[in-house]
């Protein structure tokens, strides 16, 4: 095994509707370890705010999918997640949907955008950064090659070592898993009955630790990474 002194790591979260405590656990988790992240942000917060406050890169998490509740139409759901991130430049598509036509409509409207990172290839060794080309229209791509439900059904997997798929590593954690400590599906889908009728993002603290997994989960491996001897890096310095 490569001695993690060499790994490096870039750390995204995918809101996902996420309540506040949730996020803000995810906050302290990184402050602690004077770490910076990327999120990709899906509804109004005040913690976006925070988010950049603690000098971390807000991105956008669009829901093209049908009865987004961000919008109806490409534009309209772009321009609606810039509200509540203006200043973002970089994308990753909810449910990673993608299309050429779709990220044509995208980028060639709106010219802050600059990065995507919809590309999973999990447990992938390498990480590249490449250029997208079609129609005059350029922006950077770049994959990520971890995610924490992608693992759920890995039952071998070891959620209290730190774990590096290549010698640079970008993980995608979600706020709502770091903070049931998921090793599986259980506890969210025990979370979700409970909230039946409502929004996850209103669950109150009372409700969502009921659910929190007490062994290791994506809680434990996100300590564990940022704890380890590897370098967090800037998503902007990726190559």
């Amino acid at each position: 095994m490569i001695n993690s002194l060499k790994k490096k790591f870039h750390l995204t979260f995918d809101v996902d509707w996420a309540p506040d405590p949730a996020i803000e656990l995810c906050l302290n988790i990184l402050e602690k370890n004077n770490t910076k992240a990327t999120f990709f942000a899906t509804h109004h917060t005040d913690l976006n705010k925070e988010i950049l406050k603690k000098g971390h890169e807000l991105g956008i998490h669009p829901n093209f999918l049908d009865g987004s509740s961000q919008g109806n139409s490409i534009t309209e759901i772009i321009e609606n997640c810039l509200k509540f991130a203006p200043e973002a430049k970089a994308m990753r598509t909810h449910a990673l949907v993608q299309s050429t036509p779709l990220y044509f409509e995208i980028f060639s409207q709106f010219s802050q955008l600059k990065l995507d990172l919809s590309i999973f290839m999990h447990r992938a060794k390498n990480i590249e950064r490449f250029k997208w080309h079609f129609n005059n229209i350029e922006f950077d791509r770049i994959n990520y090659n971890w995610e924490d439900d992608a693992e759920f059904q890995t039952k071998s997997f070891n959620w209290s070592e730190p774990y590096y798929p290549g010698i640079l590593s970008i993980y995608d954690f979600h706020p709502i898993h770091v903070y049931l400590n998921s090793k599986n599906d259980k506890n969210y889908k025990n979370l979700k009955d409970e909230l039946i009728g409502k929004s996850l993002i209103s669950a109150p603290s009372s409700i969502l630790k009921k659910h929190v997994n007490i062994q290791d989960g994506a809680q434990s491996l996100l300590k564990k990474i940022l704890e380890s001897d590897a370098k967090s890096v800037s998503l902007w310095s990726i190559k």
